[in-house]
C-alpha cells in the first residue's frame, strides 16, 4: 500500500465515522424532541393538542373512555340527539365528540363537537351534588368558552411562556366553577397559582377560585345509572339582536324584571333589549351580559319545557344557559332608550 491509498483508506474510515456519529447525534435529539413534547402533553389540558377526530374511531373511543365515564358519554350523546331535532343543517346527530375532564374534582366535562373535523358546537356537562348530570350550559358554531387566543394574549400580559412553564415544570388546566365560569388555571414551580377567565383572558382574583375550588373539592358527586332512552326535542333557536351593556347603562337605574315574569319577557318581548346581571357576582357569570335568543328544550317526563338563555355574542362568545340556573344568582333588567 503506497502512501496515497493508504491516506485514501483513512479519509473513508474517517468519513464513515463522522455519518455514524451525526446520525447517532440525529436520533438522539428526536428522541429528546419527542420526550420533551410527550412530557408536555401530560402536563397540560389544553385543547392546543390534537384532537382525537384526528385518528381512527378506535383510538377516538379508546381516548373518550380515558376522559369521561361511559354514562357522561351516554348523556352527551342524548343532548347531541335532542340538539340534532332543532336544525337539521347542525347535524350534531353525526357529530364525533371530544371530552375534556374540568377540574377541579372533575365534576364537570367539555364536550366539543366537530363534523369532518371542523368545529360545530360545545356543551359542559356537570355531576351535581345528587349525583344527576345537567347540561350546564352548550352553544353553536366554532366557538368555545376556552379560548387559546385569549389565553395566550392573557399569558403575554403577565409575561408567563407557556412552552418555558411546562418545561420548567410547571402545569396548566381547564377548570370550571358552577354556575358560569370556564377559567384557565397556570400553576408555575415556586410561585401562586394564576386564574385566567376563558371566556375573556381577565385576570380573576385568586382568593375568590380558592374559595370555589375548596368547595367544589367537597362535593362527592356519584354519576347514577343513566337511562339511553332519547332526552327529547328542542325547538330552532330565537335570536335577538346583539348589543353591548357598556354602550348604554340607564338600564341599572331600572327595576329588574319580577323573577316569575322573565320567561315571559325574553320569549316575547322582541322589541326589548334585555340585561343579564348578577351583580357582585357578575366576575363568576363574565357579566353583565346581553340575553341574545333563547332555545326550548321539551322533554316527554316534565311537565314545562326548559329555557336555555343565549348571553353574549356581541363582545364575547354566546352560551346558553337554564334560565334557573341564571335566576340563583342574577336577575334580568330591560334596557330603555
Amino acid at each position: 500500500m503506497n502512501l496515497k491509498q493508504f491516506f485514501h483508506m483513512c479519509w473513508n474510515n474517517a468519513r464513515k465515522t463522522v455519518c455514524i456519529s451525526l446520525g447517532l447525534l440525529s436520533c438522539l435529539a428526536l428522541f429528546s424532541f419527542w420526550s420533551i413534547a410527550n412530557a408536555e402533553e401530560q402536563k397540560t389540558s389544553s385543547p392546543y393538542l390534537a384532537s382525537s377526530t384526528a385518528y381512527g374511531p378506535e383510538h377516538h373511543a379508546s381516548q373518550n373512555d380515558k376522559l369521561a365515564p361511559a354514562a357522561v358519554q351516554r348523556f352527551a350523546e342524548q343532548q347531541a340527539a335532542a340538539l340534532g331535532t332543532a336544525n337539521a343543517e347542525a347535524d350534531w346527530k353525526n357529530a364525533d365528540l371530544d371530552f375534556y375532564p374540568l377540574g377541579p374534582g372533575t365534576h364537570s366535562w367539555l364536550v366539543q363537537a366537530a363534523l369532518d373535523g371542523k368545529p360545530m358546537g360545545y356543551m359542559i356537562i356537570t355531576a351535581t351534588e345528587q349525583g344527576h348530570l345537567m347540561l350546564s350550559e352548550y352553544g353553536q358554531g366554532e366557538q368555545s368558552p376556552y379560548n387559546n387566543e385569549l389565553l395566550g394574549q392573557a399569558l403575554d400580559r403577565q409575561h408567563v411562556n407557556l412552552e418555558a412553564l411546562l418545561a420548567g415544570g410547571g402545569e396548566l388546566h381547564r377548570g370550571y366553577a358552577l354556575p358560569l365560569l370556564a377559567y384557565w388555571k397556570v400553576e408555575q414551580p415556586n410561585h401562586p397559582a394564576l386564574y385566567i377567565d376563558a371566556t375573556n383572558g381577565d385576570v380573576l382574583p385568586s382568593e375568590l377560585l380558592k374559595l370555589l375550588e375548596a368547595d367544589s373539592k367537597q362535593v362527592s358527586a356519584i354519576i347514577t345509572k343513566l337511562s339511553i332512552a332519547p332526552s327529547g326535542t328542542v325547538d330552532p333557536i330565537h335570536l335577538r339582536p346583539v348589543f353591548n351593556p357598556a354602550d348604554n347603562l340607564l338600564w341599572m337605574t331600572s327595576k329588574p324584571i319580577a323573577a316569575n315574569r322573565a320567561r315571559e319577557v325574553i320569549q316575547h318581548g322582541e322589541d326589548q333589549e334585555i340585561v343579564f346581571s348578577a351583580d357582585d357576582r357578575n366576575v363568576v357569570y363574565g357579566g353583565p351580559l346581553p340575553v341574545s335568543g333563547y332555545q326550548l328544550w321539551h322533554a316527554d317526563h316534565e311537565a314545562e319545557s326548559i329555557l336555555y338563555v343565549a348571553l353574549g355574542g356581541k363582545t364575547s362568545i354566546q352560551r346558553f344557559v337554564p334560565l334557573s340556573t341564571l335566576q340563583q344568582d342574577g336577575q334580568f333588567y330591560i334596557l330603555k332608550p
